[in-house]
């Protein structure tokens, strides 16, 4: 059996490198040439420069990758790419059971990548993989650990005993669609305790906003249905704190350049990654009229996509003088 990683990020490679310990590894890139460099220099110096890669595992370009039933085969592309790659590759893994470790939320439809991935290849069992993980703190060999939720508990134990490795340990749920929205919408909290770092508002103020973000995501998990062992799991609270307290965290980095006065544009440039706190703020444009009271979430939804606005003021009424 070979598993497949489609994606060569800092993500994608890190998980890459973490079942290497086991398996035989693809590491399916969007380019020959980029597969060429990592295979050559046995790093990705493009997304997680310094990390050694062992010789089981492999990159290929993703036209090149050859998939059998017996394999499996991870999703780890940003949320915006993921439509469109599993359109183009829904016959050559159709049956496979697939890993979807792509976090976020597609504010159009307010269907998570899971359920956008089960629509397109309906043949293969769905399996999600989430929790608080920073991608270079494992690819260094930190001890962490994430949640696989399926509702196929076949499928799900024989990916649990495929994906075994010294570093990343799993937790085995069914609630499919609540460890998705988790890890979600906790970006968008992580973007606002970036906020008040880049405005220097203290730990005090990081704290509210980390308080009050809890309560809302609790009101919208709720109101969504998730359950409660789900939300206070590591999947939930677990990932929560973590994009929250990470320096590493492209949410957290993100929200400081906005607090500095960086434009959204200029941040997500400098950031260089995809920030999947932006994608599911759009979302909660969009859910204004639910009726959820949410009055932080969608101060920092205006932070990221309206000029002008006065954040520290925004911040200060929302967290210290609103009851």
């Amino acid at each position: 059996m070979t598993i497949h990683v489609i994606g060569a990020g800092n993500w994608g490679t890190t998980l890459a490198k973490l079942f290497s310990d086991t398996s035989e590894v693809r590491l399916c890139t969007h380019s020959v040439e980029h597969a060429a460099k990592i295979n050559e220099s046995r790093e990705n110096r493009r997304y997680l420069a310094g990390i050694p890669l062992p010789a089981s595992l492999t990159a290929v370009f993703l036209t090149d990758a050859m998939f059998a039933p017996d394999d499996v085969v991870v999703l780890a592309v940003p949320s915006r790419a993921l439509p469109e790659l599993a359109q183009t590759v829904r016959s050559r893994i159709a049956g496979i059971p697939l890993v979807c470790a792509t976090k976020g939320f597609q504010h159009a439809t307010f269907k998570t990548m899971g359920q956008l991935v089960r629509e397109m290849i309906p043949e293969s069992p769905l399996i999600v993989l989430s929790g608080p993980n920073i991608a270079r703190e494992m690819a260094a060999g930190l001890p962490s650990k994430a949640v696989l939720a399926s509702h196929d508990l076949t499928a799900l134990t024989k990916v649990a005993r495929a994906l075994r490795n010294q570093t990343l340990i799993f937790e085995l749920s069914r609630d499919v669609d609540g460890v998705e929205l988790c890890a979600a919408l906790k970006g968008v909290i992580a973007v606002g305790v970036g906020i008040v770092d880049g405005l220097a508002l203290g730990d005090n103020m990081t704290a509210l906003l980390m308080t009050s973000g809890l309560r809302e995501f609790v009101e919208i998990a709720e109101f969504l249905e998730i359950r409660h062992k789900t939300i206070y799991g590591i999947a939930g609270l677990g990932d929560l704190i973590t994009t929250c307290i990470s320096p590493n965290s492209r949410n957290r980095r993100f929200g400081r350049l906005l607090g500095q006065g960086v434009s959204t544009e200029v941040a997500l440039k400098q950031v260089g990654m995809v920030v999947e706190g932006v994608q599911m703020a759009r979302t909660i444009v969009e859910m204004g009229d639910l009726n959820i009271s949410i009055p932080l979430f969608s101060m920092i939804a205006r932070a990221i996509f309206e000029d002008g606005i006065s954040l520290r003021e925004e911040l200060v009424n929302c967290l210290v003088y609103s009851r």
